[in-house]
């Protein structure tokens, strides 16, 4: 077995460990015998013939690991330090830990009480305007957060590092400026950022901008998010790798117009330009790694390359928090997507190697069909919708997003801003126009929620599909050597 495939083995070994401490209680005293019979055994192997004993040393370094997932994550879960609190009135200094979450009627602060190591959930009203690093003083009823009938809060809330909540408490400001300087700057840029562009372009297309941009979908209309979720065409708007990795496939055809390193370095641009107006959140930087791996796969032109890297980085994701791989859609459909056109996209092209690449259409079309296909099981699991335009729906949108979000981005620019808002607002008009009409389409789509079993037979279905392809691409590449000799 080659040293890449071997580090995916790892990476993948690590993240089922991670999968079943996140599923399954797991006595840790098994565990650290069983790790200590697996060293024991992968260093004896090295004693016989490295022939016969290379299976058992693998399977060894490859169950290693996966307990070694299992330890990380029962690691990073701690007993609740406020578990002794609920259902009392507390009052409580802290500081506000992330951006706040604005939404219609309401806004969702975290908040780490002063000698706590977890954090608090607070619901209160848009009366006071709240920043992160403000240090402040709560009072109010310490809840416990309970499961609902279909979702796990709790453990939703807990990759957070949130352990309770507080239904609107009495909360004062003493003190502002208390968090990291350098996050504290990054989030002033997006909300200074927020505020000139709505200078500059009017609603839905504003709020689409900055849903695009920063991933802020907060005040998009109903209707026009319920036309997303129809064509298939939230990711968009969504803070994930998804967004990303489908944004660099369509700006990939730049290297037909302009080579491949301008596309490269405009590429990086935007990603660079995503993760500092977006705030510099764990999403955010998640979502860039995943984007600038795939840049660097079609930079090098041999996406399989990038593979091994890939499965690295998100094994290194898990270690830094192991609770994203089973709370956290955004990873798992970034994950998704990614593999998608690492793997599916290259044997798509060699299939469609006749078609006809007119401003890179094939890529996108191709890209698109790869990241849905590859995410649909998550898709159908969490959303329970399947949407039959969204092929169509992407092909027709993707190729205007980075240049949505270009000149959207420009539109902050002094003296030239009205002009390159124009031009953002016809490109941000067009797919809100798209959406709407497709989304009216008869049976545009159908709902299709499946089950857990079934999440994991069309994973095990894609899987055999991909080596079924990818062994008919290298029988077609070798009877076309042959045939041209």
């Amino acid at each position: 077995m080659s040293k890449s495939k071997i580090l995916i083995g790892v990476a993948l070994s690590f993240s089922v460990g991670v999968f079943l401490a996140s599923r399954f209680i797991v006595d840790l005293l098994y565990v650290y015998w069983v790790c200590a019979v697996l060293i024991a055994v992968f260093a004896l192997s090295f004693l016989g013939s490295a022939s016969k004993l290379k299976i058992v040393r693998l399977a060894g370094l490859f169950l290693f690991f996966v307990f070694l997932g299992i330890l990380r994550f029962n690691q990073s879960v701690g007993e609740n330090e406020f578990q002794n609190f609920f259902e009392s009135k507390v009052k409580w200094e802290g500081y506000i830990t992330q951006d706040p979450d604005v939404r219609l009627d309401k806004q969702l602060i975290t908040i780490q009480p002063n000698g706590f190591e977890q954090k608090i959930l607070i619901t209160t009203t848009k009366a006071q305007n709240f920043f992160y690093g403000d240090w402040v003083v709560l009072e109010g009823k310490l809840k416990e957060p309970k499961e609902f009938e279909d979702f796990d809060y709790p453990g939703y809330l807990e990759r957070f590092g949130v352990y309770a909540l507080v239904q609107y408490p009495k909360i004062i400001i003493l003190k502002n400026n208390q968090g990291y300087w350098a996050k504290t700057y990054l989030l002033k840029i997006k909300h200074a950022f927020a505020k000139r562009l709505s200078e500059y372009l009017g609603e839905p297309e504003n709020s689409l901008a900055l849903g695009i941009l920063i991933g802020a979908r907060r005040g998009l209309p109903a209707e026009t998010v319920e036309n997303f979720n129809i064509t298939g065409t939230t990711h968009i708007v969504a803070i994930s790798g998804f967004n990303i990795a489908v944004i660099v496939t369509a700006l990939s055809y730049l290297a037909w117009v302009a080579g491949r390193r301008a596309s490269f370095w405009l590429a990086t641009a935007i990603i660079l330009g995503f993760v500092v107006i977006a705030g510099g959140s764990a999403s955010v930087i998640r979502a860039a790694v995943m984007g600038f791996l795939l840049l660097m796969s079609f930079n090098i032109g041999r996406m399989y390359n990038v593979g091994p890297a890939m499965f690295f980085a998100g094994a290194a994701m898990l270690y830094v928090n192991p609770k994203i791989l089973y709370w956290d859609v955004g990873f798992q459909l970034s994950f998704a997507a990614t593999l998608g056109l690492v793997y599916f996209m290259p044997i798509l092209d060699a299939l469609t190697e006749n078609w006809p690449k007119f401003l890179g259409l094939k890529n996108i079309f191709l890209g698109t069909l790869a990241a849905t296909v590859s995410t649909l099981p998550l898709i159908l699991w969490y959303f329970g919708r399947l949407s039959l335009v969204a092929l169509l729906a992407n092909a027709l949108i993707l190729p205007f997003v980075p240049f949505a979000m270009l000149f959207g981005f420009l539109s902050i620019t002094p003296f030239l801003a009205p002009g390159f808002a124009l031009i953002a607002h016809w490109l941000l008009a067009y797919i809100l126009f798209v959406a709407a009409k497709l989304s009216r389409v008869p049976f545009a789509s159908v709902e299709m929620k499946i089950s857990s079993w079934m999440v994991v037979l069309m994973f095990g279905l894609l899987f055999a599909l991909y080596l079924v392809l990818n062994r008919f691409v290298g029988k077609k590449r070798r009877f076309e050597i042959l045939r041209n000799l």
